[in-house]
């Protein structure tokens, strides 16, 4: 961060840091061969506002296929997001889905690129961690922010019915993310239907106090940020 300072853009844009790994072993054309080797390197990418205020967030709830292979959906590699883009851009085609929420056999999981959280008046719902999707550290932050503003966090398993029900009850939605940190749902598509979130103010306000202690505007009592000189 401190070598790429000038390349750095004034907040709500910011540096996108992305550890990378790769194997350096002259192993291609062994079947089934691991590399001994490897080398680690940071991309650090300037990048604008992902988050848009106002912006239509509208996800396809897909209950038939997965987003990767459950065994690799913890593991932050390429193939864990490349897996998921058919099923984005047929959702994209056919039904104008910004995202796809994953839910094979009505278990909610998360979308393609980002952790999932439903919040029913003040008790935030999220699935809790398995092997099957991202070990989000903002999903983290969030939660912990919003345990503080005075909501039960309940990381547990819950099905499409019950996310319906709950949207149509006035529940509201979040995707939780590094670049956009949250982005409001407003609305579902559940078999085919349409349902519209009436509201994104709470994932809105819990944004707003995850981004507070981003930019310094809010205390970080939880020794989260790091000077550079």
């Amino acid at each position: 961060v401190k070598r790429a300072a000038d390349e750095i853009p004034d907040a709500p844009a910011s540096l996108y840091l992305r550890p990378t790994l790769i194997g350096t072993d002259p192993v291609i054309g062994k079947a089934a061969t691991p590399s001994d080797g490897t080398l680690l390197y940071i991309l650090a990418s300037p990048v604008g506002d992902y988050f848009k205020a106002g912006s239509p967030m509208k996800l396809l709830v897909e209950t038939e296929n997965m987003r990767c292979a459950p065994h690799m959906g913890r593991v932050k590699c390429g193939g864990n997001y490349a897996s998921a883009l058919p099923w984005v851009l047929k959702a994209k085609a056919e039904h104008g889905a910004h995202q796809v929420l994953f839910c094979p056999n009505g278990d909610v999981q998360e979308t393609a690129a980002a952790n999932f959280a439903l919040i029913n008046g003040n008790e935030i719902i999220t699935k809790p961690l398995t092997a099957e999707f991202l070990h989000g550290v903002t999903r983290d932050s969030v939660l912990t922010v919003a345990k503080d503003m005075g909501y039960t966090v309940s990381e547990r398993n819950f099905t499409v019915a019950e996310l319906k029900a709950a949207v149509e009850n006035g529940a509201e939605a979040i995707l939780t993310g590094t670049a956009a940190v949250i982005s409001p749902v407003t609305s579902f598509v559940i078999g085919g239907q349409e349902i519209a979130v009436q509201s994104t103010e709470r994932g809105n306000a819990i944004r707003k106090a995850v981004t507070d202690i981003q930019y310094g505007l809010a205390e970080d009592k939880y020794g989260w940020l790091v000077e550079v000189c």
